[in-house]
C-alpha cells in the first residue's frame, strides 16, 4: 500500500513541467501568453483511491526576457509534508511549440505544450518511477491553472487528483 507521504511526492512529480534550453526565441504574442501567468499562484485539490487526502499546492512563475518562464513550486498532502519541483518553460519558434522541463523528486521531465482553444496543454504519460507510473495534465487556461495526475502503484491501484489554482 501506498503511504501518505508518497502521494504528495507524486503531486511534485506530476507538477513536472517545464522546459530544457531551447535556441530560438519566441515570437512577442507566445511570450505574452507566457508572460502573463508570472505571480504567485495557490491550488487545492482532493486525491481519490486507496490513498485519499487533500493536496494544497503553490507555484510562482517569474518571466524572463528571453520569453522563458521559470517556475517553483510546493505541494503538501493532508498535512504529513511537502514536496518541491522546478522548471522552466517557453516557446519554440523553430518548433512552433511550446515546450517545458522540470524537476522533482530526483525526476526529470521534458513535454511539449500543445495550444488547445485559448489554452496550453501540456501532458506526460506513463513515467515509470519507483512508485509505479504517473501521467499528468497541466493546463494553462486564462486566469486559471489546473493540474490533474494518475498513479497507478505497483499493485494496479489507481490514486488521481485534479488541482485548480488561482492567483493569490
Amino acid at each position: 500500500m501506498l503511504r501518505l507521504p508518497l502521494v504528495f511526492r507524486l503531486v511534485a512529480l506530476a507538477a513536472v513541467v517545464a522546459m530544457s534550453p531551447l535556441p530560438a526565441a519566441a515570437g512577442p504574442a507566445e511570450n505574452a501568453t507566457l508572460a502573463k501567468y508570472a505571480g504567485e499562484w495557490r491550488g487545492i485539490g482532493k486525491v481519490t483511491g486507496p490513498n485519499p487526502g487533500t493536496v494544497v499546492c503553490r507555484i510562482t512563475f517569474k518571466a524572463a526576457n528571453s520569453g522563458r518562464l521559470s517556475y517553483t513550486g510546493r505541494c503538501s498532502f493532508s498535512g504529513s509534508g511537502a514536496a518541491s519541483f522546478r522548471g522552466t518553460m517557453l516557446y519554440n519558434d523553430a518548433a512552433r511549440r511550446y515546450e517545458a522541463a522540470s524537476n522533482a523528486q530526483g525526476i526529470s521531465s521534458q513535454t511539449v505544450g500543445k495550444k488547445q482553444g485559448g489554452s496550453i496543454v501540456f501532458s506526460t504519460g506513463a513515467i515509470s518511477t519507483r512508485y509505479g507510473t504517473i501521467s499528468s495534465t497541466l493546463t494553462l487556461a486564462g486566469s486559471a491553472i489546473r493540474l490533474a495526475f494518475r498513479l497507478v502503484d505497483r499493485k494496479g491501484a489507481t490514486n488521481d487528483s485534479n488541482i485548480a489554482f488561482r492567483r493569490g
